[in-house]
C-alpha cells in the first residue's frame, strides 16, 4: 500500500509540473499583431456581442479571447502561437494592417469574409510562410493585387479574393504558388489576360468571373495546368477558338463555364469525348459551328450542355442524343434548322433511364428556325414531365396547347427557311 501512495505522490508531482510548465501566455508580437487588427477596425462598426467586441487586451488573447483566434504551443517554447484568425460577418469596416501578415510566422488561416475592409492590401509584405488559407473575400478592398502575396516559398493551398474591388492585372507571380489548389478572383475589376498557370501543378478549381479580363484561354495547350478539375470565368471578354488539343491537356477537367465571353469558331467534337467533362456551359458567346462527336457521343461524361445564345447554325447536333449521361441541353437562341431529331424527343419523354442513357430533363430549343412536324413522342408530354420550349421556331403543327410551344409565337413563314421536301410532304399527310 505504501508503495502505492508512493507512486500516486510521483504521478500527481509530474502532472503539477507539466501544468507549471505549459505555455499560458501569447507570443508578445503576436499579441501586438492582434491588437493592431482590432485598432485598424473602426469602433463604430464592431457590434456589441461581435468577435471583436470580445477582444480585451487587458487578458492574454490565446488564453481569454472566446472566438475569432486559434492558438497552439510549438514543441520548446515558453508561449503560445496564433495559427488561425476567423472574424465573424459583422460589418467591420478597416484596413488590413500589415503586422497581421508579417508578425504572425506560425499563421495558417486567415479569413476576413464577408465585411466592410476596405484600402489597398499591404505592399511589399510577403504572406506568412505557414499560411495555407487566405480568405478575404465579401469586402471591400481595391487596388492592385500586390507582387509581395506570391512567392516559391508560400505554402498557401486556398486563395479567397471575390466580391471585391482589386483592379489592375492578375499578377503573373501567382503562378509561383506551386501548392495552391483554390483561387477564386470573381467579382473584381481585374483586367488583361490571364496569366499562364501551367506550373502550378496542384491547382484544381479557379474562379475568376465578373472582371473584365481579355485575351485567350483554350486556344492552345500548356497554358492551364493538367490537375485542373473546374474552369469558371463567365462575364468577361476572353476571345478566339476553343482548340480540343486544349481542352485534352487538362484531362482531369470536369467543369467547364466560359458564359457571356466572345468565343468564335467551333465548338470542337473533342469536347463532347473527353474523359471527365461533365458540365460545358459556352452561352452567349460568338460560336457559330457544333461539331459531331468523334465516336458519335457514345463515351461522352457530359451531364449538362448550354450553348444557347450563340450563333449557331445548321442542323442540330445528333450526337446530343447518343450523349449516356446527358440530363440538360440548352441550344436556345440560335440559328439551327431542320426537324428535331427523334432521339432527343425520346430522351426527353422517357419516363426511366434505359442501359444506353437517362432521359433529358430539360430541353431547351426555342429561338430557332426549326421546322416540320413535332415528333410523335413529344405529343405525350405533360407539363412536368420535362421542362421544354419550343417556342420562337419554324414549327407549323406547335399550338399553345403543348407547353412547350408556349411563350413567343412561332415566326412568320416570311421570316422562316425553305424547309425539307420530305418535311412538308409529313406535315401534308398530318393534315389530311
Amino acid at each position: 500500500m505504501a508503495s502505492v501512495l508512493l507512486a500516486l505522490s510521483l504521478l500527481l508531482l509530474a502532472l503539477r509540473h507539466t501544468a507549471s510548465s505549459a505555455p499560458t501566455a501569447t507570443f508578445p508580437s503576436d499579441a501586438a499583431a492582434l491588437a493592431s487588427l482590432k485598432s485598424a477596425v473602426s469602433a463604430s462598426s464592431v457590434p456589441p456581442f461581435s468577435c471583436l467586441a470580445s477582444w480585451n487586451f487587458a487578458r492574454d488573447p490565446c488564453a481569454a479571447f472566446p472566438c475569432g483566434l486559434h492558438c497552439y504551443a510549438p514543441a520548446n517554447s515558453s508561449y503560445l502561437r496564433v495559427t488561425a484568425i476567423s472574424l465573424d460577418p459583422a460589418g467591420y469596416s478597416g484596413a488590413l494592417p500589415a503586422p497581421v501578415l508579417s508578425s504572425l510566422p506560425f499563421l495558417a488561416s486567415l479569413s476576413l469574409a464577408d465585411n466592410r475592409f476596405h484600402g489597398a492590401l499591404p505592399a511589399g509584405v510577403p504572406l506568412p510562410p505557414s499560411l495555407r488559407v487566405l480568405d478575404l473575400s465579401g469586402n471591400a478592398f481595391s487596388g492592385a493585387i500586390p507582387v509581395s502575396l506570391f512567392s516559391h516559398a508560400s505554402a498557401l493551398q486556398e486563395l479567397y479574393l471575390s466580391r471585391n474591388a482589386f483592379s489592375g492585372r492578375i499578377p503573373p507571380e501567382v503562378a509561383s504558388l506551386g501548392a495552391l489548389t483554390r483561387m477564386d478572383l470573381q467579382h473584381n475589376g481585374l483586367t488583361g489576360a490571364l496569366p499562364r498557370m501551367d506550373a502550378m501543378r496542384s491547382l484544381a478549381h479557379v474562379d475568376v468571373s465578373a472582371n473584365a479580363l481579355s485575351g485567350t484561354l483554350l486556344d492552345a495547350p500548356g497554358r492551364l495546368p493538367p490537375s485542373l478539375v473546374s474552369v469558371v470565368a463567365r462575364n468577361n471578354s476572353f476571345s478566339g477558338p476553343l482548340r480540343a488539343t486544349a481542352l485534352a491537356a487538362v484531362p482531369a477537367l470536369r467543369v467547364l463555364d466560359l458564359t457571356s465571353n466572345s468565343l468564335s469558331g467551333a465548338v470542337p467534337g473533342g469536347a463532347f469525348a473527353h474523359p471527365a467533362l461533365q458540365q460545358l456551359r459556352l452561352g452567349s458567346n460568338q460560336l457559330d459551328t457544333v461539331e459531331e462527336a468523334p465516336d458519335g457521343g457514345a463515351s461522352s461524361q457530359l451531364v449538362e450542355l448550354d450553348l444557347s445564345n450563340n450563333r449557331l447554325a445548321g442542323r442540330l447536333p445528333g450526337c446530343l442524343g447518343t450523349m449516356p449521361r446527358l440530363v440538360a441541353v440548352a441550344l436556345d437562341r440560335n440559328r439551327f434548322v431542320g426537324v428535331i431529331p427523334d432521339q432527343y424527343a425520346v430522351r426527353v419523354a422517357a419516363e426511366e433511364a434505359t442501359e444506353q442513357w437517362v432521359p433529358f430533363a430539360r430541353l431547351m430549343l426555342q429561338g430557332n428556325y426549326l421546322c416540320g412536324a413535332l415528333p410523335s413522342q413529344m405529343r405525350q408530354l405533360k407539363e412536368g414531365d420535362a421542362v421544354v420550349s419550343l417556342a420562337d421556331n419554324c414549327l407549323p403543327r406547335c399550338p399553345h396547347k403543348f407547353f412547350f410551344c408556349q411563350g413567343v409565337p412561332q415566326k412568320s413563314h416570311a421570316a422562316c427557311p425553305k424547309c425539307d421536301t420530305a418535311i412538308h410532304e409529313e406535315i401534308l399527310l398530318e393534315m389530311h
